[in-house]
């Protein structure tokens, strides 16, 4: 897997929340969300994040930005940032550009 993977465009605006966690039929899909620690435990902190319409809509998806994660097999770990685009970045797999182009601070050797 690439250090970083475009998961929704910024076409989809107010919906990349909803889009992110369920399927065609606005229903939740579960095993993507367990893969990225969003699980039936902690669901009380992210669930709203599944309706545009919810009151705690944006505060779930916050909530989501701050505490997902996905592990690969390699151990190779995915976080979320969201600039408009949703993205997954390994930050261990990035370049010092690509971590430029995030924002990121770069150590310098």
């Amino acid at each position: 897997m690439d250090a970083v993977v475009l998961i929704l465009s910024d076409a989809r605006g107010v919906y990349i929340p909803r889009d992110f966690l369920t399927d065609n039929h606005n229903e939740i899909v579960w095993k993507h969300c367990e893969a990225w620690g969003l699980t039936e435990a902690n669901k009380d902190f992210w669930i709203e994040a599944t309706d545009p319409t919810y009151e705690n809509y944006w505060e779930d998806w916050e909530w989501i930005l701050n505490n997902a994660k996905y592990t690969t097999e390699e151990g190779d770990v995915y976080r979320l940032c969201q600039d408009g685009d949703l993205w997954a970045l390994c930050y261990d797999k990035m370049t010092n550009e690509e971590k430029e182009n995030f924002g990121m601070e770069v150590e310098r050797v």
